[in-house]
C-alpha cells in the first residue's frame, strides 16, 4: 500500500468505487467525484489502515500536520466523506465510527490499474461489517440492526422483553404517498420546483378529510404504507413547464393513470392545481365541492415570490447562522413580490425564532416577537393553512405558553388532519409540561405519518424516555437521532444526562467533550434561558447535567 506522503500512486479500488489519490478522486460506472484535498488525505490515512481503527488524533496529525484545527474540522471531513461515498453513519458500509477512539475503513480494499479487469491483488478485507451501535459499557445488537434496515425506529416497551421497532398501521380508507419528484435535467431552478411542486400537492391533498397522506420511508426494506403512490418528473425548458405524473396501485404496482402537463411557466401553479384535482378524481373520492374549490386556490400567484420562497424554505432546513439569515433575505423578496403570501412570513416567523433559540442575535426578545408578529400575520392571511399554525404553535411555545401552543397545533390538525409536525410538535410540548408519557402516542401517530423522519422526532423520543426514566430506549432513539444530525448540541445534551443516569462515567466524560467542541464556551445557563422546559422538576434535572459541562 503506497505511503500517505510517498510517491505517485496507484487506483484503488475501495468497495464500488475507485479511489485515484493523485487526482483526489473518486469514480465509478455511473459518476467522478472531485475530493477536497483534507478529505483525500483522510480517505488514504484511512485506506492504509483498512480494518483497523484510526484515531481521531492521528488523523488530525496526518491530515493537518503543525496547523492546530478543532476536532469539528474533521468531523466534517468525515460527513463529506460518506456523502461522497454514498455511505452512512447508521448503517456504515465504508466508514465506521468507533466512539471515543476514531474511525475504520470497512469495505474491501485493493490496488491496481483503474480496471477491474486488471486488478490483481487479493482484496485486504476489512472489519465485519456490523450495525452495532456501541457505547461505552453496552452494546445495542439486533435492534440497531433493525432500526437501520426499517428506517425508523419508535420503541414502546410493553414488557422487559420486547425490543422490537412499532409496526406501521395504515388508517382505514384511501391512503396516498407521494414520492420525491424527480428533476429530469438536474439543474438547480428545476430541482427547486420539483421540491415545490411535490410539496404542494402533499399539502393540498393533506387537507381532505377523505384522503391519509403518508410520507414515504427511505429505506427500501420497508414497504410504503399507503393504498396508493404518486410518481413525478419536472422539466423545465426555457420559459415551458412540463410534469409528468403516474398513480400506482402500491400491492401490485400497476399503474392505474398517467397524464403530462405541459404549460408555459407562468402558468405553473395552473398545472398545479390541474394535478391535485385530476388525482382526487382517479382515487374517486367524494370530496364536498367547498373543498375541491379550495384546492383552486394557489398561495401565490406570483412565480418569483414562489421561488423565493422555495429559496428560503432550502436555506432554513439547514439550521445554521448564515444560512439562517440567507434564508430571511428570500422569504422578504418573496413577501415584496406578493405582500399576501402566507407561508412566507411562516417561514420568515421561524427565522426569527431560530434567532433567539439559538442565541444567534443579541436581543433575542426582540427577536421572538417578531416571530410572533410574522406568524401571526400569515395567519390572518390565510387561516386554511396548516403551517401557518403549526408556526405559530412553534413561535407560542418559545414563549413557553405551552397550552396555547397546543390550541394553535390542534386548529393545525382540524386543517390537515395528516401533518406529522404537528404530532410531533404536541409530542415535544407535552414533555416540556412534564408529561413525557403523553409524549409518546403523539409520535406515534407522527411516525406513521412520516416514515421518513428527520432527526427531531428522535431527539423527541429520547427526551420523553429520559425524563421517564427508560434509559435504553432513550439510548436508542438518541442514537437514531444523533445518525441523522451528529452535530446536534440537544442531542448531545440528552446523551450526557442519560450517561449520568446511568452512571456511566466514560460516556458522560466523551459527551461533554462532544459539547465543547460543537459550542465552545458552552454555558449551560444560558442554554436553559432559551429552552421552553417549564416543570421545574425537569429543568433541575438539566441544570445539574449541564453543571457538569463547565466544570
Amino acid at each position: 500500500m503506497p505511503e500517505l506522503n510517498g510517491g505517485p500512486k496507484a487506483p484503488i479500488r475501495i468497495g464500488s468505487w475507485w479511489f485515484h489519490p493523485e487526482l483526489n478522486r473518486l469514480r465509478d460506472g455511473n459518476s467522478v467525484i472531485h475530493l477536497e484535498p483534507k478529505a483525500a488525505l483522510a480517505l488514504m490515512l484511512l485506506v492504509e489502515r483498512a480494518g483497523v481503527p484510526v484515531t481521531r488524533q492521528e488523523l488530525l496529525d496526518s491530515v493537518w500536520k503543525d496547523v492546530v484545527v478543532s476536532d469539528d474540522a474533521l468531523t466534517q471531513v468525515i460527513i463529506k466523506l460518506r456523502k461522497a461515498l454514498g455511505d452512512s453513519s447508521r448503517d456504515p458500509r465504508y466508514i465506521k465510527t468507533i466512539p471515543k477512539r476514531g474511525y475504520c475503513l470497512l469495505a474491501d480494499v485493493q490496488t491496481g490499474t483503474g480496471s477491474a479487469d486488471t486488478l490483481n491483488e487479493q482484496p485486504r478485507q476489512g472489519l465485519p461489517g456490523t450495525n452495532r451501535y456501541l457505547v461505552p459499557g453496552m452494546a445495542i445488537l439486533a435492534i440497531v440492526l433493525a432500526a437501520s434496515m426499517l428506517g425508523y425506529l419508535f420503541i414502546d416497551d410493553p414488557s422487559p422483553a420486547y425490543r422490537g421497532p412499532v409496526e406501521v398501521t395504515v388508517a382505514e380508507g384511501a391512503t396516498l404517498t407521494i414520492m420525491p419528484f424527480e428533476a429530469i435535467s438536474e439543474n438547480e431552478r428545476e430541482r427547486r420546483f420539483a421540491r415545490g411542486m411535490r410539496a404542494d400537492l402533499i399539502t393540498d391533498l393533506s387537507g381532505l378529510p377523505e384522503l391519509t397522506v403518508i410520507n414515504p420511508s427511505i429505506s427500501k426494506a420497508v414497504p410504503v404504507a399507503a393504498r396508493y403512490q404518486v410518481y413525478g418528473n419536472v422539466q423545465q425548458v426555457g420559459e415551458l413547464i412540463s410534469v409528468h405524473i403516474r398513480l400506482v396501485e402500491t400491492a401490485s404496482q400497476r399503474q392505474l393513470w398517467s397524464r403530462r402537463y405541459e404549460r408555459a411557466l407562468d402558468d405553473i401553479f395552473q398545472v398545479q392545481h390541474s394535478i391535485s384535482r385530476d388525482v382526487v378524481d382517479q382515487l374517486t373520492l367524494e370530496v364536498p365541492a367547498a373543498n375541491l374549490e379550495r384546492l383552486a386556490s394557489r398561495y401565490t400567484p406570483n412565480l418569483l415570490a414562489y421561488e423565493n420562497f422555495l429559496r428560503g424554505q432550502a436555506d432554513l432546513l439547514l439550521r445554521e447562522r448564515e444560512a439562517n439569515t440567507t434564508a430571511r433575505h428570500w422569504y422578504r423578496q418573496a413577501i415584496q413580490h406578493d405582500p399576501n403570501f402566507a407561508r412566507a412570513f411562516a417561514g420568515l416567523a421561524l427565522s426569527y425564532a431560530a434567532d433567539f433559540r439559538n442565541h444567534w442575535t443579541d436581543d433575542g426578545e426582540k427577536a421572538l416577537r417578531q416571530a410572533q408578529e410574522m406568524a401571526q400575520t400569515g395567519a390572518q392571511i390565510d387561516p386554511e393553512i396548516a403551517e401557518v399554525y403549526w408556526v405559530l404553535g412553534y413561535v407560542t411555545a418559545q414563549f413557553k405558553q405551552h397550552e396555547e401552543a397546543l390550541a394553535h397545533l390542534q386548529r393545525a390538525l382540524e386543517v390537515d388532519h395528516s401533518y406529522a409536525d404537528a404530532y410531533a410538535l404536541m409530542g415535544g410540548i407535552n414533555t416540556y409540561l412534564g408529561r413525557p408519557d403523553f409524549t409518546i402516542g403523539q409520535l406515534r401517530s407522527a411516525l406513521r405519518l412520516n416514515q421518513n423522519a428527520g432527526y427531531l422526532y428522535y431527539l423527541i423520543l429520547g427526551r420523553a424516555y429520559y425524563f421517564m426514566g427508560k434509559y435504553e430506549q432513550a439510548l436508542i432513539n438518541l442514537n437514531e437521532s444523533l445518525a441523522r444530525n451528529p452535530t446536534n448540541l440537544e442531542t448531545h445534551i440528552y446523551l450526557l444526562a442519560t450517561a449520568v443516569a446511568q452512571q456511566d462515567t466514560d460516556t458522560a466524560d466523551w459527551e461533554i467533550e462532544e459539547i465543547r467542541i460543537i459550542e465552545p464556551g458552552f454555558e449551560g445557563n444560558r442554554w436553559l434561558e432559551t429552552y421552553p422546559m417549564t416543570d421545574e422538576d425537569q429543568r433541575k434535572m438539566l441544570a445539574d447535567v449541564l453543571a457538569r459541562v463547565e466544570s
